[in-house]
């Protein structure tokens, strides 16, 4: 099995300019993609990261967007239907289904993506460094046994806050060694009591941790 790990930008993307503005990062699925006579189409997965406040304005944009035909909420999990002019058929080869996504499209706040995919065969892969308009720097590509893939529908469920809470933390750093916040610091950035906080943090980890190691062998 072949892996690769790439950094992208490209300038007519509509995800990164609402993830700059809103502070969001977006986890993207590319599901599947088609053309017809006039249109290239395809279809998204998003899963947001942020706080709810910023995930609902950056929805609220993604509504207006003209390319986006239908959006569909479900839970998490965001789904869009795409339709760009026949030109844009250049992307297809990321929609390629000899392609294995190990991970989702990590659309971030600065405005950057990250890739990390995986194939049989090497030439899938770097066909993807070849997509006009896309800006990418190699960060490796490698012969490998393939390990983990992450799959987003499999996850134990969580309230809103409890999901604010553990992203929050996460990406704050709480988790670290050494730690690069703490619970007064988070607290203050969600508005809410400490000891609110930190017991909202303990129930999304007293379901997240059984579900993590219950298949550790």
């Amino acid at each position: 099995m072949w892996l690769i790990k790439f950094q992208n930008k490209h300038k007519d993307c509509i995800l990164s300019p609402k993830c700059i503005k809103h502070q969001i990062t977006d986890f993207v699925y590319l599901i599947n993609a088609w053309k017809d006579k006039t249109h290239f189409n395809y279809t998204e997965l998003h899963i947001l990261q942020g706080t709810e406040s910023d995930k609902k304005n950056f929805i609220k944009e993604l509504r207006k967007e003209k390319t986006i035909k239908k959006l569909e909420i479900k839970g998490d999990h965001i789904f869009t239907l795409n339709q760009e002019p026949i030109k844009k058929e250049y992307y297809s080869p990321a929609f390629d289904p000899k392609l294995i996504f190990v991970k989702p499209v990590e659309q971030r706040k600065d405005g950057l993506e990250y890739w990390e995919i995986a194939a049989w065969d090497k030439a899938s892969l770097t066909k993807l460094l070849d997509i006009p308009n896309f800006q990418t720097k190699l960060i490796s590509i490698q012969e490998t046994k393939l390990g983990d893939i992450f799959l987003p529908s499999i996850h134990p469920k969580l309230s809103p806050k409890q999901k604010e809470a553990i992203e929050l933390a996460v990406a704050n750093g709480y988790y670290n060694w050494p730690k690069k916040t703490d619970l007064n610091k988070l607290s203050k950035i969600t508005k809410v009591k400490r000891q609110t906080f930190q017991e909202t943090l303990r129930r999304a980890e007293k379901k997240l941790i059984p579900f993590l190691t219950e298949n550790i062998q």
